[in-house]
């Protein structure tokens, strides 16, 4: 069993005992496997330079290293510091930066290289090996031997317009942002009501 800390242990705990108690056992499981699965995760043992890499970058939150394996010279992977699954999982702020690191590492590469291929796969069917975020940027040269194809098919237009449904049906819901506050103002109200006080 990994070690978990006091307070993990004590939220864990707390959290479990708030379940229907047919629902206990398989949901600590759950839990425990999914705790696991990050100690094992080869880009969490990179984050935490336990796993010898060669970096490019490295901010707070995200690390870029070149790839092991390369499918050509340069082939470098970008991935969160934090254990999560897929883009969606990012939040705003790092989605934002994501993009920042992605256009800096592929300016790089094309100095490098006549093309980029930058690719991203989400779940087993795509070759993703490893339950965690990564982005492959691919310095690409004539006659390599990398292959990203795919056969084309008909589709008919009613088809088209099913899917564009289907599709925008599935769109996360945007949580509203809040208002900031108004600080000045916030503090007159405030004297007033402390005025009207007796």
């Amino acid at each position: 069993m990994p070690k978990l800390t006091k307070e993990q242990l004590a939220q864990i705990q707390e959290y479990i005992q708030s379940l229907p108690e047919e629902e206990r056992e398989e949901k600590l499981k759950e839990i425990m496997s999914q705790y696991e699965q990050e100690l094992q995760c080869p880009f969490c043992l990179m984050s935490d330079n336990k796993i010898k890499i060669t970096k490019i970058y490295e901010d707070e939150n995200f690390m870029a290293v070149l790839e092991i394996n390369p499918a050509n010279d340069g082939h470098t992977i970008l991935f969160p510091k934090r254990h999560i699954r897929s883009f969606h999982e990012l939040n705003e702020q790092e989605t934002e930066t994501i993009s920042k690191i992605i256009k800096k590492i592929s300016h790089s590469l094309l100095q490098l290289s006549e093309g980029v291929t930058i690719v991203e796969s989400e779940g087993k069917v795509t070759g993703q090996k490893f339950d965690h975020l990564v982005i492959n940027l691919i310095p690409r040269i004539k006659k390599d031997s990398i292959d990203i194809e795919w056969k084309s098919k008909q589709t008919k237009p009613e088809d088209l317009e099913k899917m564009q449904q289907k599709i925008l049906e599935n769109y996360p819901v945007e949580k509203p942002k809040p208002q900031p506050v108004d600080e000045d103002n916030l503090k007159r109200e405030f004297l007033k009501l402390k005025k009207r006080t007796p």
